[in-house]
């Protein structure tokens, strides 16, 4: 998805261009997914990295986790905390809603 600087928020795209999570995201040539973290009824946002902190591999969705090829470390795909590293964890960001548009603090 394209992706436009909106004053101190990143727009990711338009909430409709977005049909089901998680959904691949690049920001400044980093990729990430946008994860949908709680029911339809209330729904929340954010972005997950999708980059392994240990060997630098891009991890991959599989059932309810982010799981790294390399070494098979693997992540909860709504937090982002690691399921077999203690202590590990993927960068996470927050998504809002701003305007019927995906949009990310910038950091």
């Amino acid at each position: 998805m394209s992706e436009q600087e909106q004053g101190s928020y990143r727009i990711l795209g338009n909430v409709d261009d977005f049909p089901s999570f998680p959904a691949t995201v690049t920001i400044d040539r980093d990729p990430f997914f946008l994860v949908q973290t709680n029911d339809n009824d209330d729904p929340a946002y954010r972005l997950v990295s999708a980059i392994c902190p240990h060997a630098g591999g891009l991890v991959r969705p599989h059932e309810n986790e982010l799981i790294c090829p390399l070494h098979f470390w693997a992540f909860d795909i709504l937090t982002g905390e690691s399921t077999n590293v203690p202590g590990e964890h993927l960068e996470c960001r927050p998504v809002e809603i701003r305007d019927g548009q995906f949009a990310v603090l910038e950091k």
